[in-house]
């Protein structure tokens, strides 16, 4: 009942209202030092930025429970990057995090997230399949009124079951972000060295393998890329251009084609233009996205999280080792060298929902307790 009042046009512009004079009285005698530690970020404003989510959280209201009461979520909560560029930079080249897993504080983070998100944020969750969603069922957009159906159709699109479940567990994952920190790095060989490898929002890897490596398991695909690199799949060019593009995997693909009405139909005629291509297109489960944002809502991130962000936490419930390499939110290295937004252009982000630097703390603060690695640097 509350979450259909929230849905109400005239009471979601009523509470946003509120939220928007709360968030102004607040930002009026507060700083953060996140302004000075990222370029990138401070081409964004935070204020409109927080706002924002704020609605977006409305729009997704879930009475979930809180993780904040464990160990490692209030550790996460307390922990601040230091307050100047210069002192954290040195704290990056003073990196004393031990290379291996601290498996006693994996294992009550796992416990954590459990508790935290409730059984449909666990990774054999991740996937819409024909055991988790029925024929006609409808799901609310995640930054946007309105709703998508399940078609006949489109379910029978869907795998029979997830492609994790409970009891499988991986010894390493590499997570590939994008950032530009990848070029030069001579990284692929180290990236490809793992047992399962998630790269994000269908990168460009040919011409940067020698810094990115060629193998994947799974890829994940933003919906706006659908508009930005392949017009929307709108004529015959930019649809074998998109599975020309596809078949540079050669894993799954993964799409959270529930984000606003205007890139669901973009997303469905994905999967159908799929069906017939070796690789096999999931749909995140909406549900599941909802709980692990919560998860990290209730510590104090402003939602919503990034694709690499809600991967990255879902993943080391199904993972020993889990390896970050690309996640580098800041327009220059600890050296002082400049850093491209994303390794395969020098195009700088225009806009973002995500708070990429606050997301950048809660990963650099789990590297510290030894839960995952971070990876910056040239690699040998």
């Amino acid at each position: 009942m509350f979450l259909n009042k929230l849905r109400n046009k005239a009471s979601v512009v009523f509470i946003v209202a509120i939220v928007f004079g709360v968030l102004l009285f607040r930002h009026m005698g507060t700083g953060n030092m996140q302004y000075e530690i990222s370029s990138y970020s401070t081409k964004r404003n935070h204020f409109q930025l927080r706002a924002m989510n704020m609605f977006l959280n409305l729009l997704n209201y879930r009475d979930y429970p809180s993780a904040t009461d464990g160990y490692i979520m209030k550790s996460l909560m307390k922990y601040s990057l230091p307050q100047t560029k210069a002192e954290f930079f040195a704290e990056v080249l003073n990196d004393t995090a031990s290379q291996d897993t601290n498996r006693t504080l994996l294992l009550e983070y796992r416990k954590e997230f459990v508790e935290g998100s409730t059984a449909v944020g666990l990774p054999q969750n991740m996937f819409c399949t024909k055991e988790n969603t029925n024929v006609d069922e409808t799901f609310n957009f995640l930054k946007s009124l309105g709703t998508a159906t399940i078609t006949h159709d489109l379910w029978n699109l869907f795998p029979e079951t997830s492609l994790f479940d409970d009891k499988r567990r991986y010894k390493k994952c590499n997570i590939i972000g994008n950032s530009g920190i990848l070029l030069n790095s001579k990284c692929g060989k180290q990236i490809d060295d793992a047992d399962f490898i998630l790269r994000c929002n269908l990168p460009i890897l040919k011409g940067f393998e020698d810094d990115v490596g060629v193998h994947t398991d799974l890829v994940t695909i933003a919906p706006s890329i659908f508009r930005e690199r392949f017009d929307s799949l709108s004529t015959e060019a930019s649809k074998r251009e998109f599975l020309e593009t596809l078949s540079d995997f050669d894993g799954a693909v993964w799409v959270q084609a529930f984000i606003i009405s205007a890139t669901w139909s973009m997303a469905v005629k994905a999967a159908h233009l799929d069906a017939a291509h070796k690789q096999k297109m999931y749909f995140g489960h909406p549900e599941n996205s909802i709980a692990v944002n919560h998860l990290w809502r209730s510590v104090g991130h402003p939602n919503p999280i990034t694709t690499g962000f809600y991967m990255t936490t879902s993943f080391m419930n199904i993972c020993e080792e889990t390896h970050l390499y690309g996640f580098w939110p800041f327009a220059e290295t600890a050296n002082g060298t400049h850093v491209n937004w994303h390794y395969h252009n020098s195009v700088d982000p225009f806009f973002s929902w995500h708070d990429n630097d606050d997301e950048f703390r809660m990963l650099w603060r789990l590297h510290q307790l030894n839960l995952l690695k971070l990876h910056f640097g040239p690699c040998s």
